[in-house]
């Protein structure tokens, strides 16, 4: 029997990747389509669109990965279905419930792959391809190193620690140069609100006023620092929830907690992180009536246009029930898992009709 786990196993794992990579090079090229619009901004141009929808394919990966699953488990076991070999499997005592074993051992090997992909690949990826459309789009220099984030603002240069939001920003340094390139003062602040009209609220502040004869320091609980530096250039460099990974999702509620910022949707994130390979399960289960069940008697075109529609349907209903779930405040673990829980539902109840 482990000869016909693999061989159904492999067969399955193989139409998955051939229909995720579909997928992910339709989505690919809808993503360089919706940034075209963009292009001529700043300095952002096509080849820019391109590269960002080429660095942000991981994201689109994890995240199309239990749709791409649902539609290669529908097309791998309808392969072997139409080629009657089901039935002989099943004819030779071969069990559904063996049949759904060997799909799921396969299919969560995949998942783990992804996982890692979701939890080491994406994040990266998708901070830096943002980062870099909004800075060139603004046509501001710009460095990211290990202590921050640098910024160019004429003959100033800021260095933003961290960002809590786009309108809130920790540990901002902001060093003046005069006209001959000397550094002429130096502002520390542990903190910066954006107050509107260009202007920003530095609080804890240490101001260094620097010329030939001594350095005057002077500090202050406020004071308003004008820059055209905006909110919007800087929200790519907010943590995304949906991009980080379940370990960082965790340090990050801990640090928003610490410091008194609401950490619900990052707790989403972490709890939709974690039950991801449940949701490729899910999904699993949810193809096997497509096959044994009423509509086996449908042609391959409809069962996966349906198993499409099912697996997109999931994906949208995931994303709208977790914005319903921070307006209305619901508790973060069942916003990222009610949706699962729901389609966990439909698969149980479909899969009584299989004889």
């Amino acid at each position: 029997m482990r000869i016909l786990d693999r061989y159904i196993g492999q067969t399955v794992a193989y139409s998955t990747l051939t229909v995720m990579l579909v997928i992910l090079s339709l989505f690919t090229f809808f993503t360089f389509a919706g940034e075209l619009n963009k292009t001529g901004r700043g300095n952002y141009d096509t080849l820019q669109a391109v590269q960002y929808a080429l660095i942000t394919m991981p994201s689109m990966l994890y995240q199309l990965f239990p749709t791409a699953v649902l539609i290669g488990t529908m097309g791998g076991l309808g392969s072997l279905a139409s080629s009657s070999e089901l039935v002989a499997m099943r004819a030779a005592g071969y069990s559904l419930f063996s049949i759904l074993r060997s799909v799921l051992v396969f299919g969560l090997i995949m998942m783990g792959a992804v996982f890692l992909i979701g939890e080491y690949v994406a994040p990266v990826a998708q901070e830096y391809a943002d980062t870099k459309r909004s800075l060139a789009m603004s046509g501001k220099d710009s460095l990211r190193t290990g202590t921050g984030l640098w910024i160019r603002d004429g003959l100033k240069f800021v260095r933003i620690e961290s960002v809590v939001s786009g309108g809130q920003w920790e540990n901002v340094s902001i060093y003046e140069l005069d006209e001959k390139q000397r550094l002429k003062q130096v502002l520390r602040a542990n903190r910066a609100i954006y107050g509107g009209d260009n202007k920003w609220i530095l609080l804890g502040l240490e101001q260094q006023n620097i010329s030939e004869g001594a350095i005057v320091i002077q500090h202050k609980d406020s004071d308003v620092w004008t820059s055209l530096l905006s909110p919007e250039l800087l929200d790519v460099v907010v943590v995304r929830p949906d991009m980080m990974s379940a370990a960082a999702a965790l340090d990050y509620v801990t640090y928003l907690e610490e410091n008194g910022v609401e950490a619900r949707k990052y707790l989403q994130a972490f709890w939709a992180k974690v039950s991801a390979p449940f949701s490729t399960a899910i999904m699993i289960l949810l193809a096997i009536p497509f096959i044994f069940g009423p509509t086996r008697s449908m042609s391959a075109g409809h069962r996966i246009l349906l198993g499409t529609l099912t697996g997109i349907g999931f994906y949208l209903f995931g994303q709208v029930f977790g914005y319903v779930g921070l307006v209305y405040e619901l508790n973060p673990f069942l916003a990222a898992t009610i949706p699962s829980f729901i389609f966990l539902g439909i698969a149980l109840y479909l899969m009584r009709s299989i004889k």
